[in-house]
């Protein structure tokens, strides 16, 4: 049976915040007080725990009311997840929110707003920082995706050129949106926000940027959804590349996005070299058949050198060695200087 979905204007309308739980039980609570201490009064509130292992399902059950529901289903993913919590809203817009992230209070209510000012608009990226204990609105950091667009192209070329992002609770989008991208990509497991993401773009005609909205992303989560990484991980990301590929040409194909989705597979050989060799070549290929990349190798001031003495390859294995072992190359030097 199909949800009744009420249409409304920005002004009023509902908005559902969906969050996909897995074993987050240290986090959740905080995630859940921060949803419902929003300003914004029409809000519903759905939780997905994805099979968790430890108090994830308990805790969530404790907030439950008329205006909050918790569905419990079998370890799936974070996409199957949010595609299950969509499923069950009855929001006019979505906030999509993961279950060790936070919203600022008013976090909502100045998205709603921003919209309501630009009449047709349906989705709205806000302000995020990165924490990892407690947030603080002063590691706000702007980039250059911090603005308006007209162009969603523009959009995804301005992430993609310059390495930046923005986290899934950095969005208020439209249900509309959602429903003509499709679901999240239940087969990806890394990225799978990018992803997803890039669809519902290349479905609007509009992006506003509203600075009053922040979110808080946390860093440093072994056990989350969202940093769970594997083989199957890696070839998620290779998919990722492809997706963005066939999603953005279908949409424009034209020298620079053709560059653009070679630079995507280049920076995907940058990554994991000089593992998963087959994974590589398959980059390698589409590389060449959309006519050659140019994205640099990525490198820390201390490997740069050394990129252009003996090559990214061999700098990238040393880079490895170093990471691998912990060792601090600026330490070393400074103590065989003396």
């Amino acid at each position: 049976m199909q949800r009744e979905i009420l249409r409304e204007e920005p002004a009023a309308a509902k908005v559902s915040v969906l969050i996909p739980a897995y074993n987050a039980a240290a986090y959740i609570e905080k995630t859940l007080d921060s949803v419902l201490a929003q300003t914004w009064p029409n809000l519903e509130l759905i939780i997905v725990d994805d099979g968790s292992k430890d108090d994830t399902l308990a805790k969530a059950r404790r907030y439950a009311s008329p205006t909050v529901q918790v569905i419990a289903q079998p370890n799936a993913g974070a996409s199957a997840s949010r595609n299950q919590a969509f499923a069950a809203a009855t929001g006019e817009y979505i906030q999509y929110l993961d279950a060790d992230d936070l919203l600022h209070p008013n976090k909502i209510q100045a998205q709603m707003e921003c919209l309501r000012q630009k009449s047709g608009v349906k989705i709205s990226s806000s302000a995020w920082a990165m924490f990892y204990h407690e947030p603080n609105e002063q590691d706000l950091r702007p980039t250059v995706l911090w603005r308006d667009y007209t162009d969603p192209v523009e959009w995804l070329l301005d992430a993609w050129e310059n390495g930046v992002w923005m986290q899934p609770s950095a969005w208020l989008t439209h249900r509309t949106l959602i429903a003509a991208a499709g679901p999240w990509d239940e087969r990806i497991s890394l990225h799978d926000d990018g992803e997803f993401f890039s669809r519902v773009l290349l479905q609007a005609h509009e992006i506003i940027f509203c600075q009053e909205a922040k979110s808080f992303y946390r860093k440093g989560i072994s056990d989350s959804l969202s940093s769970i990484r594997s083989e199957k991980a890696t070839l998620s990301h290779l998919a990722v590349c492809q997706a963005y590929e066939t999603a953005l040409l279908a949409y424009q194909d034209t020298p620079r996005t053709r560059r653009a989705c070679a630079n995507n597979y280049q920076r995907f050989i940058y990554e994991y070299y000089p593992h998963y060799a087959e994974a590589r070549q398959l980059a390698a290929a589409r590389v060449r058949a959309l006519g050659g990349s140019t994205a640099p190798p990525p490198s820390t001031p201390m490997f740069h050198l050394l990129d252009k003495v003996v090559g990214w390859q061999m700098s990238k294995r040393l880079q490895n060695f170093v990471y691998y072992y912990r060792l601090n190359p600026a330490s070393w030097i400074a103590h065989k200087s003396k």
